[in-house]
Parts: structure tokens; C-alpha cells; sequence
């Protein structure tokens, strides 16, 4: 019965080495739910053209946007697990379970998660004639006049807003969130003075910000943004556990071999970690990670925790 077992074992092992060997068979489909041009884009380009150096296939980038990703992500839920189709995600990943119920699959069961690539702070700023110019008087502010300070986001159910809402349940504040359509004219908006905060990209504001027409609040990480080491977070600025980055990872399907999913990773994660990507991504405001399998499967678990949390007390409806 021992021997029997351990045949088997061994015979797995040989069978996964060589299946590691022979992958991939063909062009990999590499899915992202959002449109061309955007961060998520610009770095699965990247990674695409690595992999296609390393691998000798075709890394062939399918921008397919709607629905905040999860149309794309039920595709790639749905595709043969030969590691031939994968996918770049953004936290929306897991957010898209608590604002779409009837998505068809599970966001932790019917994927297997590849590594963790990258994450970018947001930034809370405001007109410089609104009066608090910290997280800790924006906060102070709330409380006395709960629902009286508007916020502009690029939209209904984008990180930016979970970001506020995040700090509004941490904090026992509320505020009016005023939704965009993209975060050009909620920043115009801002500087115009017609809402007095909004969440955005750090990239996105910095400009503004040096030239005195925005002021900087905090940022989202968990720590200071390295392109913006002068300005606090929001955990440090009296927030102690708050984190609300944008982050990006790759998936494939639910079953892919673990052989694939470990040659992937070993390639993703030591191509992140070179200097020329780090150069990369910090130019776009984005912190390199690599992560291991493991470390992303718990960290997106942490991510559901933390956000069901959250969006249990609010209601939020997806446009």
C-alpha cells in the first residue's frame, strides 16, 4: 500500500516537472477588464513582453471593460485552467462580490492567484480655502456636522469612494460622496471649489498640489507614497490600521497545475523586482511587490474581509 503511494507521488511529481517543461503549448491570452492606457494596462504590456521573451509564445493583451472587470472575470473563470489564459486584476476584484450579487462565480474559489504586482497609494486632497488640512480636522469637522462635507470620486463604486467611505466607518463620520464620471472634471470641480475634497490618484494631483490649487490631506497607503514622502498617511495622520491602495495581481483560472502557476510566478515576480520595472511603475506612481501564491491568496482574503466590512454598512449601487 506504501509503495503504491509513493509511486504515485513520485509519478505526479514527473508528470508536473515535465508539464512545466512543455508549457506553454501556445499564444497566451492575457485578459484585463478595463480600457487601453491605464495603469493596469501599461504594466500587463510589460509583463506580456517579458513573458513572450522567456516563454517564446505570444502574449496576446485582450482589454475587455465593463462592469467594473467582473464580465472579464467570469470569462477567465470559464477558460480551460492550462495556464494559457490569464489575467490582470485591480481590487475592484474583490469589492465586485459585495456590489454585484449575481456575478456567477466566487472571487476566492474559482480563481488561482498567481502574484501580487503592484500597488499605488491614492491621495485625499482639498481646495486650499476649505479649512481643514489634515485628516485629523477633516475628521473633527465630520463629526460636528455629520453629512455635511461633500467628497468627489471618478465614480459609483470605485476605490476611490471605498477609500473615504473605509476612513468614514473607521472614524464614525460620514460625508456626501459626489460621483464623476472620470477624475478629470471631479479635479476641475475641486479646484473650482464646487466640492471641497476628493480622492484620486497620487499621480493624478501632485501638479495641482505644487502649485497651491489643491492641498494635500493624506495618503491611502498604509505608509508614505515614495514619489510623496511629505505628505502623511492616513494611518499615521490618526487612523492606526488604515490601508486603501489600488493594486494590481494576476490570476488564472480556478485548477491550473501548479507547475504553471509556479513557473509563472517565479518569471511575474523576479520581472517586477528588476530595476528597469521598478523605475517603471514608480514613474506611475505604483510600488512594486511579487508576491508569492500564498501570500496573495491571504492578502485577497484580508481584502474581503476588510471591505465586506464596510460596504455591509453602506449602500452602494454600481452604475
Amino acid at each position: 500500500m506504501m509503495r503504491g503511494i509513493a509511486a504515485l507521488i513520485l509519478y505526479l511529481s514527473l508528470a508536473s516537472g515535465a508539464l512545466a517543461q512543455t508549457y506553454p503549448s501556445g499564444p497566451i491570452h492575457w485578459l484585463i477588464g478595463f480600457a487601453a492606457g491605464g495603469t493596469a494596462d501599461l504594466i500587463s504590456r510589460d509583463i506580456g513582453a517579458h513573458l513572450e521573451k522567456v516563454l517564446g509564445v505570444p502574449v496576446i493583451i485582450e482589454n475587455r471593460p465593463g462592469a467594473n472587470g467582473s464580465t472579464t472575470t467570469g470569462t477567465l473563470v470559464a477558460a480551460k485552467p492550462d495556464g494559457q489564459t490569464l489575467m490582470m486584476i485591480l481590487s475592484g476584484h474583490i469589492t465586485n462580490s459585495f456590489l454585484y450579487p449575481n456575478l456567477g462565480f466566487d472571487p476566492l474559489k474559482d480563481i488561482t492567484p498567481v502574484s501580487l504586482v503592484a500597488s499605488s497609494p491614492l491621495a485625499i486632497v482639498a481646495n486650499p480655502n476649505f479649512g481643514p488640512s489634515d485628516i485629523a480636522s477633516l475628521v473633527a469637522a465630520a463629526k460636528a456636522k455629520p453629512g455635511t462635507i461633500s467628497y468627489a470620486t471618478p465614480g459609483v463604486a470605485s476605490i476611490q469612494q471605498l477609500s473615504l467611505e473605509l476612513l468614514a466607518h473607521m472614524t464614525g463620520t460620514t460625508f456626501v460622496h459626489v460621483p464623476y464620471r472620470g477624475g478629470a472634471p471631479a479635479l476641475t470641480d475641486v479646484m473650482g471649489g464646487h466640492v471641497p475634497v476628493a480622492v484620486l490618484s497620487v499621480l493624478q494631483v501632485m501638479p495641482q498640489v505644487q502649485a497651491k490649487q489643491l492641498k494635500a490631506l493624506a495618503v491611502t497607503s498604509r505608509e508614505r507614497a515614495e514619489v510623496w514622502p511629505d505628505v502623511p498617511s492616513i494611518a499615521e495622520a490618526g487612523v492606526p490600521g488604515y490601508d486603501a491602495e489600488l493594486w494590481f495581481g494576476v490570476i488564472a483560472p480556478a485548477g491550473t497545475p501548479d507547475a504553471i502557476v509556479d513557473r509563472l510566478n517565479k518569471e511575474i515576480t523576479g520581472f517586477i523586482k528588476s530595476d528597469a520595472m521598478k523605475a517603471k511603475l514608480a514613474a506611475q506612481g505604483a510600488r512594486p511587490i511579487g508576491s508569492t501564491r500564498e501570500e496573495f491568496a491571504a492578502f485577497m482574503r484580508a481584502e474581503q474581509d476588510k471591505w465586506g466590512a464596510v460596504l455591509k454598512e453602506i449602500k452602494i449601487k454600481p452604475e
